[in-house]
């Protein structure tokens, strides 16, 4: 299989782009969906705001999270090799 002029293989290149748009669109809709949340938890001011913050963090954060992992193997493999 051919190379291009930095020495990575253009599937893996495609691929880690694949990668990066998902782990890109996972942090973009589950960080909006949360804010909706914080919003909603601070605009509602009851008593239970700090458990209603956590909630969110705890429920919408790990998605980010692993969003984020997506996204820097995805960078990973599309950057060019170190020699």
């Amino acid at each position: 299989m051919s190379s291009d002029q930095d020495g990575r293989d253009p599937v893996a290149r495609l691929f880690g782009a694949l990668l990066m748009a998902v782990g890109g669109l996972m942090m973009t809709l589950c960080g909006l969906c949360s804010l909706v949340g914080v919003i909603y938890a601070v605009g509602s001011g009851g008593s239970d705001m700090g458990f209603s913050l956590l909630f969110v963090l705890s429920f919408g954060g790990v998605p980010i999270i692993v969003g984020l992992g997506i996204f820097w193997l995805g960078r990973s493999l599309r950057s060019p090799k170190r020699r």
